[in-house]
């Protein structure tokens, strides 16, 4: 990993489906080189491009962050609990609780139970659960409700963006039996909707000098000021107003030249906060949102 790498992971990252030529254009190489590039970085597995599906279409209503106190060595552990389809994020971090992992579920009740499966694990000693508000930013995925209504052949568009993020709209086309212009006009109105978004899942634990912690804020006021604030500051990946021990939960990535704990000071300097508790992660054991299915609901007629 050079800088150029890393700018067009941050470039993936924000736009999955961003052109070869504008990644050119925007780090100063070629063309050729930079889709060599590209395919390098997709192939080495530095970075996942996935289209992310919005947790209304996929039924979860109910998110939620625990951490988990053990008994015992955590990588049994997190491994076991990467085998649930409801996690999303399973991680070995720093500190008195040495795996954290995010649940989505559909309802209250599934969320209670999947708490209750994941307390029962062997070596598991106790569970902290922060379940969340809002999700203001995710990593990956679209926040706020989906705006526009969907037939079947956006969900069918759906599944294959979740599985290749920058398959192109030929093969895209082929599968769903339309031309590439009209996938193409689909593919935009579903990410401006923000029935997806199509990004780049970077794997930060592959970057030299990279670092990636989890922030647990405690406010001293009202939540919707430090939220905006913190939106402003590109180094959060993940911010959620949550209920329980604290008030936000955030994913902080540094970024050069910013170390993240510059990032971290100025969140504690903040006047709306109290007091923050962090963790790093060390081992990244799952990141990933797809699904196994989306709810197939809302439906208008299928106009290309």
């Amino acid at each position: 990993m050079d800088e150029i790498d890393t700018r067009i992971v941050a470039l993936l990252a924000a736009d999955g489906r961003i052109s070869h030529r504008t990644v050119a254009e925007r780090t100063g190489i070629s063309r050729s080189a930079a889709g060599a590039r590209v395919a390098r970085l997709l192939a080495g597995a530095v970075v996942d491009v996935r289209g992310a599906v919005n947790p209304e279409l996929l039924g979860h209503r109910e998110l939620a962050h625990l951490s988990l106190r053990l008994t015992g060595p955590a990588l049994p552990v997190a491994r076991a609990v990467a085998e649930r389809t409801d996690a999303t994020l399973v991680s070995v971090v720093t500190g008195e609780s040495p795996v954290v992992l995010e649940l989505r579920e559909p309802d209250r009740d599934r969320l209670g139970a999947a708490v209750a499966e994941v307390r029962a694990l062997p070596g598991v000693a106790g569970v902290d659960v922060l379940t969340y508000d809002a999700v203001h930013r995710d990593v990956l995925g679209p926040v706020g409700p989906v705006t526009c209504d969907l037939d079947d052949l956006d969900l069918d568009l759906l599944g294959l963006l979740q599985v290749d993020g920058r398959a192109s709209y030929v093969a895209l086309a082929d599968t769903v039996g339309l031309t590439p212009a009209a996938v193409r006009r689909r593919v935009q109105r579903l990410v401006a909707s923000s029935a997806v978004r199509i990004g780049g899942l970077a794997r930060y634990s592959t970057y030299a000098g990279q670092h990636v912690t989890g922030v647990a804020v405690r406010l001293a006021g009202s939540a919707p000021p430090v939220v905006a604030d913190l939106l402003a500051m590109s180094e959060v990946r993940f911010l959620a107003t949550t209920y329980g021990r604290a008030d936000l939960l955030l994913t902080v990535a540094d970024a050069h030249p910013r170390p993240v704990l510059e990032v971290l000071e100025e969140v504690r300097a903040h006047p709306g906060v109290r007091e923050i508790g962090t963790w790093q992660h060390v081992e990244v054991v799952k990141e990933s949102y797809d699904a196994l299915t989306i709810t197939r609901v809302t439906r208008v007629g299928r106009t290309p």
